[in-house]
Order: C-alpha cells, then structure tokens, then sequence
C-alpha cells in the first residue's frame, strides 16, 4: 500500500531551489535512505509532513500519520525519562506500560535519570520511545547514528525492529552513504540536477568471518578539493567525473569543477571500487552517470552524462572493448 507519493515535486524559497524533480513513493514496511545536505532535508520533510507547500510537482498522502525526528530537536532537559514518556502517554493516548516500552528501548535502567543527564546513544532511543506511542505510518528521521558509539549503533538498530509491527515506513536522511547503509533496505542520491537516484552501493566487505555481527561502519574514502582558505569533502558517488587539466586533478560535481591534489593514477585506484572507469588518459568516468556512448567515427567515441549536459567525456579507442565488458553489450 503507498501512503505518500511524490512526483516531480520541486520546492523553492527566497529565490532559490531547495529540492528539484522528487520522485519517490513511499510504501508500509519500507526502509529507504537518502544523501542529501541538512537543509535539503528539512526541506524534505516539511514537505512531506505538509509544513511546505510544493513550488510544483505533486505530492499525495493516503491520510497517513507522518512524523519526524530531526537533529534539532530538543527534550525536556529537567525531567527524568519516566515523565517524559509519561506525558506523551497522555498526549497520544496510547495505554502502554512504561516497563514493557523502556524495555523495547533499552531505556529500563534509566527510567528516574534525569534527561539532562543522558547521553547522546540514550536520547536517540527516547527520541525513538516519544514517536513510537504516536503509531506513525511514515517516520522521518535525520542523522540518527552520527555521534553514536558502536553500543550505540548496536541499540538503535534493535530499537528500530520495534516498529516493524506497525508497518511504519521509515525514511532517514543523512550525508554519510555510510551511515544510510546500516539504516535503509533502498538508497538513494540527491542530484540537484537530475533529483533522485537509486544507488546499488552496499557495505564493503572488508570484514573477516569473525566479524560478520560488527555494526562498524566501514572506513570512508572521501575527495579533499583546496577551495580558497576551506577544504571540500566530496562522496565518490556525488562525482560526475575526474578531469586532468595541466597536470592537476579536477573532480566535477554537478557542473562545478574542483582541483584535488591526488593525482589521477591515485584516484583510479581509489575509485574503481566506486564504479569509476578510466575512459582515457585524462579522464576517470562514474559509470552510474554515463547515459549515452556516441561514435562519431569509427575511432572517435564519446560519453555524455545524464544530469550533466554539457559534459562530453571522450573514451579511447583502445578502451572501448574494456567499456563494453564492463557495461555487458
């Protein structure tokens, strides 16, 4: 059953685009995460939780009970957890025993502590424990294991099983791949240029047989461009392609070019786990991006990227046969 469905949904505010071409469709029992920058996601959910109105596009709710975790969000720092939980018993009107709900969030041991006095694994689950007496169909929640210890991790994801009787669909936001991965079941990139795009990524298997139950997340490769007096962070899949230019590395990035001190031979060796080709000499290529191979003789051939228009990336005649193997035609 779909209970929210976006289609080509577009939000703008103070002139500039937030969110551009959204199309998902929300279902029961889903678990689906999407990269995307904190403002992206407030965006995000405001819309889906109808605190926004879409610029254009469509959204449709099936009356579904939407509800949301942000990283913002606050408790009441002075109270123990017993009457926080206690309070949002009475708003919500749910009748469970505190005793059985402090268990289902490993919150039992610390039911009298005062909030202020918790740490940040332990305000997570309350955060969880608050929204699960309200029975949501849809949950909306940001970031939730960034700080987390691995205990912690470990919790959260116990805590999550907790929902799957009632069917919630949940959605998380963060701009760590690596984090959605331990979270999401279906993975998505926002794109400003194209919207959303459905990743095949899964987590490295860098762990040993002893290490199969480990909830580490695994080690996190990241592009470092020099821009002015900041150094930018990029996720390989953000990356359209990787351009030499006078000997230096330019990493493109929704049409943006930034230089990187790696060189290209490094960054291949980097990236192929990433699913990046080297078309040519001077070039390293996402093939999740390519959307058309053009051949303009019988030696000359040509990438052109989706979402990226303009870039036209050239691939090596002595390539092509390695670029077909790898594309299966």
């Amino acid at each position: 059953m779909s209970l929210l469905t976006a289609i080509h949904l577009t939000k703008e505010k103070d002139q500039q685009t937030i969110l551009k071409n959204i199309d998902l469709t929300i279902q029961c029992n889903q678990r689906i995460g999407i990269k995307m920058t904190h403002t992206e996601t407030i965006m995000l959910f405001n819309l889906f939780e109808g605190r926004e109105s879409p610029s254009s596009g469509s959204l449709k709710r099936e009356r579904a009970v939407i509800l949301s975790i942000r990283k913002e969000d606050q408790l009441y720092q002075k109270v123990s957890i017993r009457k926080y939980l206690a309070t949002f018993m009475k708003i919500s009107g749910n009748q469970l025993e505190m005793t059985n709900l402090a268990e289902d969030f490993s919150l039992i041991d610390l039911l009298d502590t005062p909030i202020k006095k918790l740490s940040v694994d332990q305000r997570q689950r309350v955060h969880l424990a608050r929204v699960f007496l309200f029975n949501p169909q849809i949950l909306l929640i940001e970031s939730p294991l960034t700080d987390l210890t691995d205990e912690g991790i470990e919790l959260y994801l116990k805590a999550l099983k907790i929902f799957e009787p009632l069917q919630t669909a949940l959605l998380f936001a963060a701009s760590y791949t690596e984090e959605l991965l331990l979270l999401g079941d279906e993975i998505y990139h926002y794109n400003k240029q194209i919207g959303l795009e459905k990743t095949d990524v899964t987590l490295a298997e860098e762990m040993s047989v002893n290490d199969e139950e480990s909830l580490y997340v695994p080690s996190i490769f990241k592009i470092a461009c020099k821009v002015a007096d900041k150094t930018i962070f990029f996720d390989p899949i953000e990356v359209d392609f990787v351009e030499s230019i006078n000997s230096v590395s330019h990493i493109s990035v929704s049409g943006e070019q930034f230089p990187t001190t790696l060189t290209m031979t490094e960054l291949e060796t980097k990236l192929m786990a990433f699913g990046f080709f080297r078309s040519h000499r001077s070039y390293l290529v996402n093939l999740q991006r390519v959307a058309e191979l053009i051949s303009y003789s019988k030696n000359s051939f040509t990438l052109n990227l989706k979402g990226n228009e303009g870039a036209k990336i050239p691939l090596s005649r002595s390539r092509l046969d390695e670029f077909k193997e790898i594309m299966n035609f």
